[in-house]
């Protein structure tokens, strides 16, 4: 049975081209100035990024299929579709409730991608692994770049907050992560590679140091989260990886990823001369694409986990 993400399948040269990817990418942020990462950073994130959510309906609707669900295309479409728009308007309304949400959401979903595979079952103290990896993560690239964080948060919500704050939670994050996986290790509930885990956060360190605030964020969101996450939906899909099936999935992605590259185009364009709020307006858009696909994966591996 195809799944979300099939265990028995490995893709053993996948952390290699990754591990290779992230450091040429990392000498390209050395030779080049922050303008120039920015820009590789929206084709990064345009591209490979945005696709990786762009094939959400299929995903759907081939896990209702396997249910024998009745649920039709256009209602399907128009669940979604109001998701987006309601996450545009808390945005509007809410902004500082969005923007912890936003973080929360995409923590859990990091921490997901990374370990699903890894779990061998699913319970409440696999979840809270995931959420704290996917926040320390996170913490680890906003306390990296503190004050570009600190500046994109104050567009964004109209006020500053203390950069101990990014501290802080790196700390409690990275101590839960630590004493969760630990747990799961010793009850043979987690198959992991301690030393290979930490040499994989000492890249993410050595990235989001030395990148921009932006190209840090694109290497490991593109990278380590959207190309493994579209080998999983590909193979769910298809049932195989190989370049017809990565066509089709293109094919299949187009109209979504056509009009949530145009929305987040024109937005960079509307504020093209003011980087803070151009990268604010676009995590912000970003972050309204990104909630139903974080849930559409947690509903498919959840369906998994029943099979």
């Amino acid at each position: 049975m195809n799944k979300i993400k099939n265990k028995h399948i490995d893709f053993p040269n996948l952390d290699s081209i990754i591990i290779v990817g992230t450091f040429f990418s990392l000498w390209l942020a050395v030779i080049f100035e922050d303008v120039i990462e920015h820009v590789m950073a929206y084709i990064f994130i345009l591209s490979f990024g945005i696709l990786h959510g762009a094939n959400d309906l299929n995903l759907i609707q081939k896990a209702e299929s396997k249910k024998k669900s009745t649920r039709n295309y256009i209602k399907i479409l128009l669940y979604y579709v109001l998701f987006v728009f309601g996450s545009v308007l808390i945005f509007y309304l809410v902004p500082s409730l969005a923007l912890v949400v936003f973080v929360l959401f995409s923590g859990y979903h990091f921490g997901e991608q990374h370990f699903i595979s890894k779990t061998i079952r699913a319970s409440f103290k696999t979840n809270v692994l995931y959420f704290a990896y996917g926040t320390f993560i996170l913490f680890l690239l906003f306390n990296s770049n503190n004050l570009s964080t600190s500046e994109i948060i104050k567009t964004i919500i109209d006020y500053s907050i203390p950069i101990s704050v990014f501290k802080v939670g790196l700390l409690i994050s990275g101590i839960i992560s630590a004493a969760f996986s630990l747990i799961l290790v010793l009850k043979n509930e987690l198959k992991i590679n301690p030393i290979k885990e930490l040499f994989f956060i000492g890249i993410f360190f050595v990235v989001f140091k030395t990148a921009s605030l932006l190209w840090g964020f694109a290497i490991y969101f593109v990278l380590w989260h959207s190309i493994p996450s579209l080998y999983d939906q590909i193979f769910f899909l298809h049932g195989k990886i190989n370049k017809r099936s990565f066509r089709s999935f293109v094919v299949t992605s187009l109209p979504y990823w056509l009009i949530s590259v145009a929305g987040l185009l024109f937005l960079l364009f509307l504020f093209r001369d003011n980087l803070e709020k151009s990268l604010a307006f676009f995590f912000s858009f970003l972050a309204a694409i990104t909630f139903p696909h974080v849930l559409v994966i947690k509903r498919l591996n959840q369906n998994q986990n029943q099979n």
